[in-house]
């Protein structure tokens, strides 16, 4: 039978609502405030969670709060406690993340319908991560077969007809032919590379609780540093198949026009410089010629900051976007594109690590838009070097 946990301040109503479930068969763990019901969560991992919301120490809409920005809770269904009348108490509990509420005072047959109810969409909800697993895998496998296989050919080809015609061949056609090897060999390389880092970050190391210790991020530095080196550069290069450019902000002939407020936000730095060179890669990589691929970023009140990537281009599929985690390959007969759905897969789990989300909010190619939502972060005045010293703020 499912464990369920109460918590409630209440003894008599702890009791009672204890002892009807338990008279039916279900494992039962008790708290008496909130914080001490947080802590027995995380440390029991129970299928339900009944929780009243006024308690003391920590109270019922932290309690989901604290809950749900924990990876080890944050699917866990909660069943919230409130009295008749407590309506507003009500819209708070299910903004934090609440998934139903049974009103005081409750009749057994109400309780164990509530109860029944949640832990069966908790059942569908597994089944249903069961069934994207299941499918992850076989568009793991289908992805790797095609961006392995490509270069692997030319590279046989190639080193075969060296092997036994070399003699045959004039010194220029040598060259290219090596050149096609050495292309195949940096392709193979990239796709491996990233192959291993979707394997990590499908991991622990996808979870928020496992992730590195977060830094303090200034957005628009690091958004330099992408642009401005040479693996961003080099990695354009070797995608779109391209010269180098000789002119500042121009890859592939598509200016990169960036335009961002200041600010701290909460990201490890290798985490955000992987994301922004997979989102900026695929901008480029799908946007008509010459035009611009755009930067922006703004604070979203005192928490969070909202950083967009928009390109015109080939507009995406309804059905590609709702597979991102797939890896899905969109429409490859009209449009190739090659790894763009590993590359947001890339993104999607490291900005998941960061406690940071990712969204193509708009995907008919006029524009296409990626989005990106960071914690911000404060920092000390005495933690900033040089003439930065002088503010205490997280966003400008």
């Amino acid at each position: 039978m499912p464990t369920v946990l109460v918590v409630d301040d209440s003894s008599a109503l702890r009791q009672l609502t204890v002892g009807v479930l338990r008279r039916v068969g279900y494992t039962v763990l008790e708290a008496s405030d909130g914080r001490e019901g947080l802590d027995t969560a995380l440390r029991e991992q129970p299928d339900l969670i009944l929780c009243d919301i006024h308690m003391p120490v920590l109270d019922g809409w932290d309690l989901v709060r604290e809950a749900r920005s924990s990876e080890a809770l944050g699917t866990t269904p909660v069943l919230m406690l409130t009295s008749d009348n407590d309506r507003l108490s009500v819209r708070r509990a299910m903004a934090a993340g609440a998934d139903d509420y049974l009103t005081k005072p409750w009749t057994q047959a109400e309780l164990l319908s509530a109860v029944t109810s949640l832990l069966e969409k908790a059942e569908r909800y597994k089944a249903d991560a069961v069934r994207s697993q299941d499918q992850l895998r076989s568009a793991v496998l289908a992805t790797i077969l095609h961006e392995l296989r490509t270069p692997m050919v030319s590279l046989v080809g190639s080193t075969e007809l060296l092997l036994t015609r070399r003699n045959r061949y004039s010194p220029e056609r040598v060259q290219g032919m090596l050149e096609d090897v050495h292309r195949s060999a940096q392709a193979l390389t990239r796709t491996i590379s990233r192959m291993m880092d979707w394997a990590e970050l499908s991991g622990a190391g996808a979870s928020s609780n496992t992730a590195p210790v977060l830094h303090h991020l200034p957005v628009t530095q690091a958004i330099e540093e992408v642009l401005g080196s040479s693996a961003f550069a080099k990695e354009v290069q070797s995608v779109l198949k391209v010269p180098p450019e000789t002119q500042g902000g121009v890859f592939a002939s598509h200016p990169v026009q960036v335009r961002l407020e200041a600010c701290h936000v909460q990201c490890w730095g290798p985490d955000f410089y992987k994301v922004m060179t997979e989102l900026l890669v695929n901008a480029l990589r799908f946007s008509k010629p010459g035009r611009p691929v755009g930067v922006t970023g703004k604070a979203i009140g005192h928490e969070l900051y909202q950083l967009e990537i928009a390109n015109l281009g080939v507009a995406m599929p309804e059905r590609f976007i709702a597979q991102i985690g797939a890896l899905s390959q969109a429409d490859r007969d009209l449009h190739e594109q090659q790894g763009m759905g590993l590359g947001l897969a890339i993104g999607q789990l490291a900005a998941k690590r960061n406690g940071a989300t990712l969204q193509v909010t708009r995907f008919d190619g006029m524009p296409t838009v990626v989005r990106l939502v960071f914690r911000t972060a404060k920092v000390r005045a005495d933690a900033l070097p040089g003439s930065q010293a002088q503010s205490i703020s997280d966003c400008a």
